[in-house]
């Protein structure tokens, strides 16, 4: 398939502030009013956004976005729950897993406008 994954700057074009959304994702976790996809979903795209100026070579920085991102594709891959036009197991994120984010994010985002 040829749809390639959105850039982070569209991905996260409409995304709240990184602490605000810390803070939601944090308070929806704790009330248990977030759905656990969802979680996964959001906690990936956040530290994906926390990390895109980072050294792609710092293993400090980037062992844990890469962990949080496998996480939310192991539950997608587990629950049949990718959004996007290209499945959770498309060679295409082999090499770009933070692509895989930003594709579900995206349209999460498309689905969940914010006041």
């Amino acid at each position: 398939m040829s749809t390639l994954p959105p850039s982070p700057e569209t991905a996260y074009l409409n995304a709240p502030h990184v602490q605000q959304e810390t803070e939601e994702i944090l308070r929806l976790r704790r009330s248990g009013r977030i759905s656990d996809r969802d979680w996964l979903l959001r906690h990936a795209a956040l530290t994906d956004q926390q990390t895109l100026n980072a050294d792609p070579s710092d293993g400090k920085v980037q062992t844990p976005v890469q962990v949080t991102i496998a996480k939310l594709m192991t539950y997608d891959a587990a629950n049949g729950t990718t959004s996007g036009p290209r499945a959770v197991d498309d060679p295409t994120w082999a090499a770009d897993p933070r692509g895989y984010v930003r594709q579900e994010y995206a349209i999460w985002a498309e689905r969940n406008v914010r006041p």
